[in-house]
Formats: structure tokens, sequence, C-alpha cells
């Protein structure tokens, strides 16, 4: 049993798709062995269901309906969950590298602390850290006094001793201070403690409640501390004179220098790690198990981009594995470019023919078959093979499984950066054209061989053997017993009727849950990016279930030749790429190249400017009675043109210094965030460090 103390997160969505799954990759990389997880939804129509249905068996619960807002939302995830540590991370925030591990060392080596409060941080819609805030203390004078803005709720955890205590819940009276609400009950029953240390980070973008309704958060603010200064108890009021105002107010930067002396009296103090960490039991706070901080160097790629557009104009065919392949004609592939995957060498025995590409991303079946697919690619080395570079695997501790561990490195085999997908900017974010860049994570092995068939440059693609059917052998087991929802199976017979021979996921084969809802969703958005490069998909299987796809006969689909070049699908608004301009090494035409670029970038202002004096000329010439006017006119006139070119001349260069020094203030953050993940590092290697020092104590007594 695990000795971890259990802590329960708990995620609100509504339509926030943009920036669930990394929400979601942040509490779950978190790889703490004994959290619980909760998406409370409400009934989102974002998309927000394909993000969290991935994720469904890495969850301790997942509601989807309609509810009474974000504080609703917030209950009914908690409602699902009995985990010592509580805290709640909203869909478009994150929780920083490490976090929860030092939590639960924070609750386990100081029972007296009930609820702690980080480093506030904050990033942009671009995940780049912008701001890392100060290390200051709170408590509930500072808050009654004015001096409460404010405590970040992505950095603050609390015991559930103290949740029950507060009442269970968030009042779902207040429709955005419902954090701030809760924070000030909890004050009536607890210190808050300031922990030196980046916990929880909240995205700062367009569109957010927190600063669209930050008025309306401000009344409902003073609304809760009115309601709590009208029944504060008479003696604390006493004791803190004039701190404590009658009517609720926000101290001002100045007000809060000069009152600091005397609010600080019920300051609890910081909490730092380094204290932790000398205080803590290593071995009873993590087991002796070192937790991921998220600082680990990427796995090296191969470099695809001399694969690109190889077979630029061609035809290929995708091999499936499905039992229709038992009724179709595969002769007719034997002079095709073939793409397969996973145990096509089974099929090997039935064909006269090998297939040109292989690949295997499955992290199930990847290191299952790992000593067949040497064994074939050694045999064919004329077969090209692509692996992803970092294998991520389902369910269990979420661990990274390096390809080239699990499949060696050699001649015509390529490692690929295997990325998850977003619905960001569909259809790209999920479907990647550029596999020397990336390759989107797939829900089916088919969408990766999409993927390289695209970076590969064919301009059709014939798909055989996809039935999109799938029934659970009576066999399969999961490979945890204790943890009913485990997608990692294990079959115990040769009754795999899923695939063109029994022994696919025979006995003793390692394979998952599918997934067909995902699947069909994720080929429709591969249909759309193909679509748009040009690229022509034929189904030809025999049967099956998958209609997202043109339906033709092999033999049909196979008898005329692609067209030589794909005639991808313009995007509206899209930029030609510049022209290349060579200039030459002297000479008056050199000095002419170097002035066209700032003649073009101020052309308005020397149009203006010689219409300025063409009508000065003209006047001068038309009028003469009139010419000192006119000259004192035109004076004035360029004046005043030069001036406002001036004027906006500076504001670019202004507003390219303050670019810059918001470049300067992000770099400085991200810096402070590195820091803090090495000295995570650092009380990693104490925590290994302490139990192999117990462990030479035991055998030394012994």
């Amino acid at each position: 049993m695990s000795n971890h103390i259990p802590i329960s997160i708990v995620t609100p969505n509504y339509n926030g798709a943009q920036f669930l799954r990394e929400c979601m990759e942040s509490v779950l990389g978190q790889q703490y062995p004994a959290l619980q997880y909760v998406i409370s939804d409400g009934a989102s129509t974002d998309g927000s269901r394909l993000i969290f249905e991935h994720y469904r068996r890495e969850l301790a619960g997942l509601t989807s309906e309609p509810d009474e807002g974000h504080a609703d939302a917030v209950n009914k995830g908690f409602a699902m969950t009995d985990g010592e540590i509580m805290g709640w991370i909203n869909s478009d925030d994150i929780l920083h590298p490490g976090c929860l591990s030092q939590v639960a060392r924070i609750f386990e080596t100081h029972p007296e602390v009930e609820w702690i409060t980080g480093r506030p941080s904050t990033m942009n819609v671009r995940s780049e850290i912008d701001y890392v805030g100060p290390v200051r203390p709170w408590s509930r004078l500072r808050f009654l006094a004015g001096d409460h803005l404010w405590i970040q709720q992505e950095s603050t955890f609390w015991r559930r001793s103290l949740w029950e205590r507060a009442g269970g819940g968030l009042d779902t009276a207040f429709d955005v201070a419902n954090d701030f609400e809760l924070w000030m009950r909890f004050f009536r029953h607890a210190d808050l403690y300031t922990v030196d240390r980046m916990l929880g980070c909240f995205r700062v973008r367009p569109g957010q409640r927190s600063v669209d309704q930050l008025d309306h958060y401000k009344q409902e603010m003073r609304t809760v501390i009115q309601r709590e200064l009208d029944s504060l108890d008479p003696e604390f009021r006493d004791s803190f004179g004039d701190l404590i105002p009658a009517r609720p107010r926000e101290l001002t930067d100045a007000e809060r220098e000069d009152l600091d002396e005397q609010l600080r009296v019920l300051d609890p103090p910081t909490i730092r790690m380094s204290a932790v960490r000398r205080r803590a039991d290593f071995g009873k706070a993590t087991g002796g198990k070192r937790f991921s901080s998220g600082l680990r160097a990427p796995e090296p790629i191969s470099d695809l981009a001399a694969l690109k557009d190889r077979h630029q104009g061609e035809r290929c065919v995708i091999l499936g594995n499905g039992p229709s392949l038992n009724k179709t004609d595969l002769g007719l592939l034997k002079n095709e470019t073939v793409f397969a995957c996973n145990a096509v060498h089974l099929l090997f025995d039935r064909i006269d023919w090998r297939p040109s590409y292989y690949t295997c991303v499955d992290s199930q079946v990847l290191p299952d078959r790992a000593s067949d697919i040497e064994t074939m690619l050694a045999t064919h080395p004329d077969m090209v093979a692509f692996f992803p570079a970092e294998v991520q695997t389902h369910g269990g501790d979420r661990r990274r499984l390096k390809g080239r561990d699990l499949v060696s490195d050699g001649p015509n085999r390529y490692f690929f950066n295997e990325v998850a997908g977003t619905i960001d900017d569909l259809p790209e974010s999920m479907f990647s054209l550029d596999a020397a860049e990336k390759v989107i994570q797939p829900h089916t092995v088919a969408i990766t061989m999409l993927q390289l068939a695209a970076h590969l440059g064919f301009s059709e693609i014939v798909l055989v053997g996809f039935d999109m059917r799938y029934v659970m052998p009576a066999s399969a087991r999961p490979e945890d017993e204790s943890a009913p929802n485990d997608p990692r199976l294990t079959s115990l017979a040769n009754d795999d009727a899923n695939h063109f021979d029994p022994t696919y996921f025979g006995a003793g084969r390692k394979w998952h849950t599918p997934n067909t809802m995902l699947m069909r969703e994720h080929f429709e958005i591969a249909r759309q990016a193909l679509t748009r490069a040009g690229v022509r998909v034929i189904n030809a299987t025999e049967g099956g279930d998958l209609e997202v796809f043109e339906r033709k006969d092999l033999a049909e689909a196979l008898r005329r030749p692609p067209s030589k070049a794909r005639q991808p699908v313009p995007s509206a608004g899209e930029p030609r790429p510049a022209e290349a301009e060579t200039l030459p090494p002297t000479g008056l035409r050199r000095v002419l190249g170097e002035l066209i670029p700032s003649v073009r970038r101020n052309w308005t202002f020397i149009a203006g400017v010689m219409l300025v004096f063409a009508a000065i000329v003209a006047s001068a010439i038309l009028l003469p009675e009139w010419r000192v006017w006119i000259a004192l006119l035109g004076l004035f006139a360029t004046t005043l043109a030069f001036s406002i070119a001036v004027a906006i001349k500076s504001r670019r260069i202004l507003t390219s210094v303050l670019v810059a020094l918001k470049e300067r203030q992000s770099g400085k953050a991200e810096a402070e965030l590195a820091l803090q993940v090495l000295e995570q590092e650092i009380d990693a290697l104490y925590a290994e460090l302490h139990e192999v020092r117990r462990e030479r104590s035991r055998r030394d007594v012994a």
C-alpha cells in the first residue's frame, strides 16, 4: 500500500478546450502516486470531450453535465474525492513541475500547517512565463485591514479537515469571487503559510472571467469583507484598533508599506524548502522515490528533412491490420509503395512482397514486439522504419520510454519527435504535415502513417485493412487488476478477432483498449488537413466501418497512376515568400539598394513632403502676389509633417523598447523557474540519498 499522502485535484471546465490538454498534462505529468484527479465539465460544446476522454482512464472521476457555474463545478468535483490534501486548477492554468510532491512533503513535515500558498506566477497564451511575484505573508488581519490582493488560487492547497470545518464547499451565491470567499472562511480557522516555491501558474489571456469581470469580482470581494467585518468578534477588533476599518478598503502600496510593521504581528513564518529538506523524513515523505521534476533533456531526433517530398506526386498504400485483409487480394500491392505497422510480419508467409516503410508507436506494442521488429528489420535492411524518440506510456505511471532503448538505432531507422496534439488551430494542431518538426501523437497508428506519408510527398494514399470494428476477447485482462479502468491489457489466449491473425494480440501479448470514437474524430481531422494539402485519400478496405474517406474497390483504386504533383488548397490571405535580393559589393547600385528598404518603409512621409513642395511651387508660379504667404504656409506644413513623422517613428522605437523590456522580464521569470526546477532536483536527490543511507544502516545492524 502507498504511504504517500492522498491529494485531490479538481479541474472545472466549460468550453476551455484551447488550454485544457496543457492543464491536464501539468497535473497528470506530476507522476504523483496518490493523486485523485477529477474533471468537472459543464457540458462543453467546443471539443473539450475529445481531450478529457483521451485521459479518462487516468482520472479518479469525470462528469460532463450542465451545472450552476464555476463554484458548482468545483463542488461537484470535490464530492467525488476523499484525498487528505485538496486544491483546484482551472482549465487554462497549470501546475509547475514537482508541485504535488513538494506540497505533500510540506504537509507531512508540518502537521501544524492546514493551508499553504506559493509564490505567484503568470504566463501568456504561448505558455511563456511572464512574471514571478515576491514571497509575501498573509493573515486574517491583513485581509480585513485591506491588504488582500491577491492570494493565487492555482498555488493554494489545504487539508480536507479545514475544508470541512469551513463549510465543505464553495459558496455558489457568488459568481466570480468564490475563491476569495473561501479564503475568508479558512482564515477563521487556520493561519495561511506562504511557501517560497512556485506551485501553480495563472494564465493571462483575453476573455477570461477574472479579467473581464474584475469590477464585479471586487464588488463581491467587498461584500465578503463587509459580511466578515459585521460579524467580527469584538475582542479581535478591539485588539487591533484602527487597523480594522468599519467598511471594506484596499490599501495602496504606500499605505501597506507604512502599516507593515503593525500588520506583520499575526504573520506566520514563511516555509523555505531548504528547511523542509532538513526537517523531512524523506523515506516517509517520498518512499525513496524520485519524482519527475520536468527537467530532462529531450531525446535526440533523426533528420527527417532529407526525406521531405522524396515521393512527390506518387501513390502509396497504407496497410491496416484488420481481419478484412483475409478477404483482400494482397497480390495487387506487389508493385506498390506500402506503409505497414505493428505486427505486419505475421503476414509475410502469405505474400511475396515486403512493405517499403514501417512504423510502431504504441507504448504497449512496441516494447512487447521489439524483438520481432529487430528481426524483421535485420532480415529486410532496405525497409525504412520510423519510431518515436520518446514513447508516452498508456496509464500507469505515465513514464516516457526512450525509443532507442526499445529498438536499436541503425541505417534506415528514424526516430521522430512525437508531441501531443491540441485543438488550438485545427486541423494542423492535430495533424502534422512536416514530420521533421513533429508528428502528432495519434489515437491510432494509422494517423502516424498518414503524417509520414504526407511528409514524404505522396499525392494519393490508399487505405487497406481498416475495419474499425473491435470486440473485447474474453481472455483479455488489465495489467493492474486493482485498477478496473486500466487501459493496458494482456491476452491469455490466441483469440484475437480484431486482426488478420488470431495470434496478433494472442496469448501473452500486450495491448490497450481501443477508443473508436476518438479514432474516427482523428481520421476526420486528418482528412481535412490532407485535403488542404492537396492529398487524396481513398479507403479501399473490404467492408469495415471507416466512412470518413472516399470509397473505392482496391483494384479500381490502383488502376490509374496518381497525378504527378500535389495541388494544395491555398489558405485565404496566405503570404507569399519574399524573393531574395542580391546587391553588388560596391558602387551606386549598392548605395541605392541599401536605401530602397528605408524608402519603402517611409514612402508615405516622402510622398507627403513631395506633394507639399509641388503645391508650393505650383502656387508660387500661379499666384506670384502671394509668394511670401505661400512660402510661410509651405514651411509650416513641412514642419508639421516632419513632426508627425518623428512622433510616429518615436512611438515605434518606444514600442520596441517596451517589447525588449518585457522579453527581459520574461527571461528573468524563466530563470526563476529554471532555478526552482534545479532545486527540486536537489530535493529529490536528497531523498534518494537518505533512503540509501537508511538502507545501509539497516544492513549494518543486521
